[in-house]
């Protein structure tokens, strides 16, 4: 199979988990597009080979990296924000707790989703609900806004720079790596 999907990523490393928290955030929009450009695809060509590469691809990222960057929030970002957020900070409490219930949105959405792209994957036709495409491309563009718009600044300004070692060494073990720390310069 020839692939049209370009894999290349923002050159952030465990170092820097900020940077590599938004790289994801643009994966995410780029395989939210691809599955767009997929769902019309298969209107005019079906689920010939190109589509078949392109519902693998979308699938791993949503079963495999999209899940490790939610728990990369759950687990190392979020519970510092709501630890360090006092009531002067409430639009941030507020937009912190909308985007962890909308967690648990988007994994639904992408269950609905992720039966048909199997389906596809394996050469079956099978026509990808625009109305679903969309709910879970807009859904997550606006989670990724109001991470970014919110949450970011809120972060920068909140955590310490040991904890940003700490949180580079936890997401490294999410991903089967084992990273010693940022390298002293």
């Amino acid at each position: 199979m020839r692939s049209t999907i370009a894999f290349q990523s923002p050159g952030a490393g465990f170092d820097e988990p900020i940077e590599m928290w938004l790289a994801c955030h643009q994966r995410v929009r780029r395989f939210a597009a691809l599955l767009e450009r997929l769902r019309r695809h298969l209107q005019h060509s079906g689920p010939d080979e190109e589509a078949q590469l392109a519902a693998v691809s979308i699938r791993r990222y949503f079963n495999e990296a999209a899940p490790r960057h939610h728990e990369d929030e759950e687990v190392d970002l979020f519970p510092l924000l709501h630890q360090r957020c006092g009531e002067q900070e409430r639009a941030v409490l507020e937009v912190l707790e909308r985007v962890e219930r909308e967690h648990l949105t988007m994994a639904e959405r992408w269950r609905g989703l992720d039966g048909a792209l199997a389906r596809i994957s394996a050469g079956e036709y099978v026509e990808l609900d625009e109305d679903a495409v969309g709910e879970f491309a807009d859904g997550y563009d606006r989670h990724i806004v109001d991470e970014e718009t919110m949450l970011l600044p809120a972060l920068k300004r909140l955590l310490l720079a040991p904890e940003w070692g700490e949180i580079g060494r936890s997401m490294a073990e999410r991903r089967g790596l084992d990273w010693k720390g940022p390298i002293e310069r």
